[in-house]
């Protein structure tokens, strides 16, 4: 069943990446993430965001919520919000947020593939939006040990 992927007791394991390019210079931003379903629909887990530049680079850590609405058995329509707590080479340590939407298109029963925006905003420094795409892997405990 695809819909369980989504179930509350379902592992997620995964992230996304995605390349900005903006007046001339460009970053890199890596969003790997583990969470757990809560409820149906809502995951919460903990996130660490990468953005290198030519600058310098950054690295935060923190925990994120994912809720997940409008959709079926093929796909469904994410938000993110999370918290993170981090430092960079040319910069303080500091906190900040980062606000995600998306769509998940299931591509089996344990992997879907995740194409969205997102927005981390640190300290006092301008935000960074970002598209990008990655990869969810669901684990559900319960699958294997249900007779079908």
């Amino acid at each position: 069943m695809l819909s369980a992927q989504t179930e509350k007791g379902t592992w997620l394991l995964g992230g996304s990446a995605s390349l900005v390019a903006s007046g001339g210079s460009s970053s890199i931003s890596i969003n790997p993430s583990v969470g757990y379903f809560v409820l149906n629909h809502l995951a919460g887990g903990a996130q660490v965001n990468f953005i290198g530049a030519k600058g310098g680079s950054f690295l935060s850590i923190g925990p994120y919520a994912k809720y997940y609405i409008f959709g079926d058995e093929k796909g469904r329509f994410y938000a993110s919000a999370g918290l993170n707590i981090g430092g960079g080479s040319k910069s303080k340590f500091d906190t900040g947020y980062s606000l995600g939407a998306g769509y998940a298109l299931f591509l089996n029963e344990s992997i879907s593939l995740d194409m969205g925006m997102l927005y981390n905003k640190i300290g006092t420094n301008g935000g960074i939006f970002s598209l990008g795409a990655g990869f969810q892997v669901h684990f559900n405990r319960l699958r294997g040990s249900r007779l079908e």
